[in-house]
């Protein structure tokens, strides 16, 4: 944690430092556990804030994805669906990934509702598709190819995490054919 290496945050995959090591266990009802490695883990300030001491669920199921007994979160735990209009976007969905087990998906959907995630993300996504269509009409005056490019900022995104925020965002713009459509060949707003 003191070398700063880590630029995303484990537990909801947004950019930044994390500032803190949180306890998966809460300390004060598992102290015995406090200062167990695998109880440890880099956490932003706003996840370990929206997390505080929540284990579970009525039911007992966990609420949270663990960093180090998760192996599933080395693939894309999230996948986002962006809906038209495409010059505007008025609603994006962001879920488990269809190809992860349906139990893992309830977790999945757990982790990010008691994270917040989806109202986080649809704040970063409002300003990285902005953002997207400066850039693409770039791409189009330079005559480039609109699917490589955008390829190869998913595949930088790739770097940092398969669950980076940068990465869900290109792959769901990869994903949905009729955007790439309007995004290679329709007219563009002046944003």
């Amino acid at each position: 944690m003191r070398n700063r290496e880590l630029d995303y945050c484990p537990a909801c995959g947004e950019d930044g430092t994390p500032n803190t090591l949180d306890h998966y266990l809460p300390k004060d009802i598992f102290p015995e556990f406090s200062v167990t490695l695998v109880n440890l883990f880099p956490m932003c300030d706003i996840c370990q804030g929206a997390k505080g001491v929540k284990i579970n669920d009525d039911e007992g199921n966990r609420f949270f994805i663990h960093p180090y007994f998760d192996d599933f979160i080395e693939q894309q735990v999230l996948v986002l669906d962006i809906h038209e209009p495409f010059n505007a976007p008025t609603s994006i969905e962001l879920y488990p990934h269809p190809d992860i087990d349906r139990e893992l998906q309830k977790l999945i959907s757990r982790h990010i509702t008691e994270l917040e995630i989806p109202a986080r993300y649809n704040r970063y996504f409002k300003s990285n598709y902005l953002r997207l269509l400066r850039l693409v009409g770039k791409i189009r005056r330079k005559g480039l190819n609109v699917r490589e490019q955008l390829e190869n900022f998913r595949d930088m995104a790739l770097e940092k995490s398969i669950n980076s925020w940068g990465y869900i965002f290109y792959d769901g713009v990869l994903r949905n054919e009729n955007l790439m459509e309007y995004l290679s060949n329709d007219v563009l707003p002046m944003v």
